[in-house]
């Protein structure tokens, strides 16, 4: 079974999103809240799939995924951040994030983040 972390200071918030997102991929979910968390857990676990709240704390959202793809290229990125779609995109450009969800992500965005997962990975 594959893993997913979760890595934000209010991960209790993203219940539904961590429920579809688990059934969704049938993974393993992982919550952590912080960046410190979310790079060890990535290097012990290697996960498929890191969802990063842009207000970690300890280290920006950019940074952070910097960070985990020197630890494997291969992982994707998803972020939940406010910021407009422009001033997102400046700051992540070229780090191959699978989508910008919303500060508190819902269980329908789960859902389109199962499926970008798909079209990437083939997973079922």
């Amino acid at each position: 079974m594959s893993t997913i972390i979760l890595a934000s200071p209010r991960v209790d918030q993203w219940q539904a999103f961590s429920d579809a997102l688990s059934a969704g991929i049938r993974s393993d979910i992982v919550a952590v809240r912080s960046a410190a968390d979310a790079m060890e857990a990535a290097q012990r676990l290697r996960p498929q799939l890191v969802v990063i709240d842009a207000e970690l704390g300890d280290q920006t959202a950019a940074d952070l995924i910097r960070r985990l793809l020197g630890i494997d290229a291969m992982i994707n990125t998803a972020v939940a951040s406010a910021e407009a779609e422009a001033i997102f995109h400046e700051e992540t450009e070229g780090l191959g994030i699978l989508m910008k969800l919303s500060p508190l992500p819902t269980s329908a965005e789960a859902g389109r983040l199962v499926e970008c997962l798909r079209q990437v990975t083939g997973v079922a």
